[in-house]
């Protein structure tokens, strides 16, 4: 007999022995009698010996039962304390996520403080990176993500998607001549190495020959195409969730066609456990609310 193939009928025979009940079994393994007698009957098949002694109202062990009981005991509990021992949270009032640096510098910073205000037992850690630094052996507890959601051993929560459309800043329009949207193919184009099929994807919605835009000046994060729009440098191709609300302040003005919305989106990543923490249910319910108010006060259409 192979141990592995039978840990769910071993399980049931010990939460069965402990009550001494398949009515109260069942009902701490919130499945029916029938599943839990099928399982001993499986055990006891696989053993070639009974486990109990089925009376009208009651169980009671046999000597096998008996001799058996001690070892599960000791199993189950012991697997009981490794996973307490993993979801165990040592620092529950510090919460660490790895971030974007240009989500962290243009949408997450400066709505920090209503974090905060909400939950000032909360020391907030952020570590700016490109990269999906992995959770095994660090104290990282979430990470914000740019991407399709799927990433090997975490969990992905969706919370915000995502649009570019271009700008300009209003102080950029004063020394070009842009009428209509053919007009783009003549000015200086902005965008990031990473979103390199944006203006692509846009031209292609909005049926504009991509060959006539080659001339780019191109950048190493999707913040520093918000700060050379800016300063005037030219049309940019910018992600919505960066440019909305300098959109809105009237820094940088958007031009023509719709928005394009992209495959990728926002995610909250981490080992599926982690969710469990109550820091981390505290800010993925806060950034969920902060994405809807977001929405609701910023459309790209």
């Amino acid at each position: 007999m192979r141990i592995n193939h039978h840990l769910k009928s071993l399980h049931y025979f010990y939460i069965v022995a402990s009550n001494m009940s398949v009515k109260q079994a069942a009902s701490t393994l919130f499945v029916t009698q029938a599943t839990v007698s099928q399982q001993i009957r499986l055990l006891e098949e696989a053993l070639g010996l009974r486990l109990f002694e089925r009376h009208h109202r009651s169980l009671s062990l046999t000597a096998a039962g008996e001799q058996l009981l001690p070892y599960a005991k000791v199993a189950f509990e012991s697997l009981d304390r490794g996973v307490a021992k993993l979801l165990k949270d040592d620092d529950p009032n510090s919460i660490a996520i790895t971030v974007l640096p240009s989500f962290a510098s243009k949408w997450l910073i400066p709505r920090l403080g209503d974090f905060y205000k909400r939950y000032p037992h909360i020391a907030l850690k952020l570590v700016m990176t490109e990269a999906l630094e992995s959770f095994s052996g660090s104290s990282l507890d979430l990470a914000i993500r740019f991407g399709n959601g799927n990433y090997k051993g975490l969990m992905g929560k969706h919370f915000l998607a995502e649009y570019v459309y271009p700008v300009c800043h209003p102080n950029y329009l004063q020394t070009v001549e842009i009428n209509d949207i053919n007009d783009l193919r003549d000015q200086q184009v902005l965008d990031d190495v990473e979103d390199n099929l944006a203006w692509d994807n846009w031209l292609q919605q909005n049926k504009l020959d991509k060959t006539l835009f080659a001339g780019r000046i191109r950048f190493d994060g999707s913040h520093y195409v918000i700060d050379a729009a800016l300063a005037a440098q030219g049309v940019a191709m910018v992600r919505h969730s960066l440019a909305a609300e300098f959109i809105a302040q009237g820094n940088l003005v958007r031009l023509f066609g719709a928005p394009v919305a992209l495959d990728q989106a926002f995610y909250l990543c981490a080992p599926a456990y982690h969710f469990q923490r109550q820091k981390v249910k505290y800010f993925v319910d806060w950034i969920q609310l902060q994405a809807a108010e977001f929405k609701q006060q910023y459309s790209p259409f």
